[in-house]
């Protein structure tokens, strides 16, 4: 047998595997390798067109090997989503067993979530969802037409939400949907705001990755680093300051970043932070 069958049936065995790993544990995803990305270099994909050529010159002799795979694939799966049917449809005769009959008539009125009698206007279920990392009914509410920046009284949007509770996963998948990185609140505030308050470094450096404006101010003139030096996060300051934060600007009291460092007081940390502001460049030098 030739080198090229030899590779082509190597090929044919990987991908029952995989199938199989697909179907049996359902969201299983392939890691992300980077092909396909801007930085693959011309011998990759001189070498994929080789290969391609080579399963397209050997793929009759083993077409059945295929055929039979993808067969296999779809009776697996015809047979979970029929033990899942089977499975829903007598725990859903089970639950209106127990129901009363007012119950159920709530249950047969909302075969879609009715947003009206799960929400206030505090408690809104896509920002509970987004707190509680509940990212697939987050995905099912989006689906019924949620606006995924929808506020709440506050005017807090699930990335909000999702950034005051540091869920970094809720946060990256949400600006992956779409979310809005420039929403403020009432008093102005925005989510880089709310990131250096809670002293989330990776999210500030993601949400500047989404050219978020590192100089806004909310409607008392604080500026994302006027927030960093009252937290006294170094960390967080440098990031700021190296992405373009003006260290000139001022409050709405007049005071600048370095002002508030020495209204601390004679502290190392004072100390530490004013070095910080006077001698670290505006200029984007990273």
């Amino acid at each position: 047998m030739s080198d090229k069958h030899l590779k082509v049936r190597t090929c044919v065995v990987g991908s029952k595997q995989v199938g199989h790993l697909r179907t049996r544990q359902g969201n299983w995803e392939d890691p992300d390798d980077g092909s396909g990305s801007e930085y693959d270099d011309d011998d990759d994909d001189n070498d994929g067109e080789e290969y391609d050529e080579e399963v397209v010159e050997n793929d009759l002799d083993f077409e059945s090997d295929w055929e039979e795979e993808r067969n296999g694939v779809e009776a697996v799966t015809s047979d979970d989503k029929s033990t899942t049917n089977k499975y829903e449809e007598e725990l859903l005769n089970e639950v209106e067993q127990l129901l009363g009959p007012e119950e159920r008539a709530i249950l047969r009125q909302n075969a879609t979530p009715n947003l009206e009698k799960i929400s206030t206007a505090k408690w809104k279920p896509l920002q509970t969802l987004a707190l509680s990392m509940q990212i697939p009914l987050m995905d099912k509410l989006i689906a019924n037409g949620v606006d995924i920046d929808s506020v709440d009284k506050d005017g807090l949007t699930a990335l909000h939400k999702a950034v005051i509770g540091k869920k970094e996963a809720v946060i990256s998948h949400l600006l992956r949907k779409g979310a809005n990185p420039h929403v403020k609140d009432l008093d102005g505030a925005t989510l880089l705001h709310y990131a250096v308050q809670v002293g989330a470094l990776q999210t500030v450096k993601l949400l500047i990755r989404y050219k978020v404006d590192v100089n806004v101010a909310d409607n008392e003139g604080w500026t994302p680093l006027h927030i960093a030096i009252q937290s006294r996060n170094r960390d967080i300051s440098k990031v700021l300051i190296i992405n373009g934060a003006d260290k000139t600007r001022k409050n709405k009291d007049g005071k600048t970043a370095l002002d508030l460092s020495l209204c601390y007081g004679k502290d190392f940390k004072s100390y530490d932070l004013a070095k910080l502001l006077k001698i670290l460049p505006i200029e984007r030098d990273l």
